[in-house]
């Protein structure tokens, strides 16, 4: 179950990639986007939409916004490569599975966390409004959803 829970997933996800125009190999220079102007995208049928800011997500490091819908739940689960995140508007929880959902604190906007490669972790998103997240990745991203 758990392998197509991630196959799914990445399917959905590359797919979603392949179609972004938000798509950049890099970046260099200057640039800004305001988060009114993102063009977000829903990861296959999932509540959980991508908005690519830098990189390309399927081969490297990247950058990119995720929308999360009030009161998601989310999954434990784990990357390859690290991240780091911060809380755009919303809230978040995040832990790791030697902790409690109940344990962790409440993540407000502007709230930082660094999620180290391979370490099973949850977030949800446990108020009644959307959450947005900043995220930076530091290798292509992948999901791998366990017990």
């Amino acid at each position: 179950m758990t392998k197509l829970r991630t196959l799914g997933f990445m399917t959905a996800f590359v797919a979603t990639l392949a179609v972004s125009p938000a798509l950049a190999d890099g970046h260099s220079g200057y640039s800004a986007k305001s988060l009114a102007e993102l063009e977000f995208f829903p990861i296959g049928d999932l509540p959980i939409q991508i908005a690519v800011l830098w990189g390309n997500p399927q081969e490297g490091p990247s950058a990119v916004m995720m929308k999360f819908p009030s009161n998601f739940p989310g999954g434990m689960h784990t990357h390859t490569y690290a991240y780091h995140a911060v809380v755009v508007s919303g809230a978040s929880k995040h832990w790791g599975n030697d902790e409690t959902e109940a344990a962790a604190a409440l993540q407000m906007p502007g709230d930082y966390w660094f999620q180290e490669a391979g370490h099973e972790h949850q977030d949800s998103f446990p108020t009644d409004e959307e959450t947005i997240l900043y995220l930076q990745f530091e290798g292509p991203i992948d999901t791998m959803f366990v017990k």
